[in-house]
């Protein structure tokens, strides 16, 4: 009955994963993401609103994330440390940002919006964007791209090359056989059951940008100039 009603609710919402080629097209600007995925990425990227897959024989398989938890130096720490930072995972090779505590004050605290914004004029072929038009600790600084810079200033988990996810790689830590949030909040404490950017555009609305939702799961487009929730990634194989 779980992954019935999960089935049920996702069918009801746009932009459920499929598998589909509408489902994986992204339309990135230059230097978000775009990197080829690895093998391993294009199981997750398949899942079925249950969290479940099919494997070489069709036989229904439940497809687990494989995580570890990182400390504020970049290091490793047991998965019942009671502090991380960041979280690894080891599928994808993909390094996400931990959000701080909501009322927090940190400079990620999960209840502070961005506005989508980019300040390369030249990489948007007329899209619209918003500059500082979210809620957060720096009144001047609520947009995506200066939380990338605030993030990256302070080395976060000891790297400086945090940006915005792809859709496929948000989509990537959804875990579809829960909800609300939708995600394993025991490596991803605090994350808000609300939409996230992504750095990809909506190239059927100039002044549109992708979204995660971490309610259900779903993805969607939406204007840029309404705050949202960001989680920063990064590759670690770099």
């Amino acid at each position: 009955m779980k992954y019935l009603a999960i089935f049920l609710s996702c069918l009801l919402l746009t932009g459920c994963p499929t598998g589909s080629d509408g489902n994986v097209e992204r339309n990135s600007y230059p230097g978000e993401g775009g990197d080829a995925l690895l093998p391993d990425y294009a199981i997750r990227l398949n899942l079925n609103p249950a969290g479940l897959r099919l494997d070489d024989k069709q036989n229904r398989r439940e497809d687990l994330l494989d995580l570890t938890k990182i400390g504020p130096e970049g290091v490793s720490v047991e998965e019942d440390s009671p502090e991380w930072f960041c979280v690894l995972d080891n599928k994808t090779k993909l390094m996400w940002e931990v959000k701080s505590v909501v009322g927090s004050g940190d400079v990620n605290d999960a209840d502070y919006s961005y506005s989508w914004f980019k300040s390369n004029d030249a990489d948007f072929n007329g899209h619209g964007v918003t500059e500082n038009g979210g809620i957060c600790v720096d009144s001047s600084s609520c947009d995506t791209e200066k939380f990338k810079t605030a993030m990256n200033g302070l080395d976060w988990c000891g790297y400086n090359d945090w940006r915005l996810p792809t859709r496929l790689e948000l989509q990537s830590i959804i875990n579809y056989s829960q909800i609300i949030p939708a995600v394993e909040t025991v490596f991803f404490p605090h994350t808000q059951s609300l939409n996230y950017w992504t750095a990809d555009i909506d190239i059927d609305d100039l002044e549109s940008a992708w979204m995660v939702n971490f309610l259900y799961g779903h993805i969607q487009g939406n204007l840029t100039n309404i705050p949202r929730a960001v989680r920063l990634v990064r590759n670690q194989n770099q």
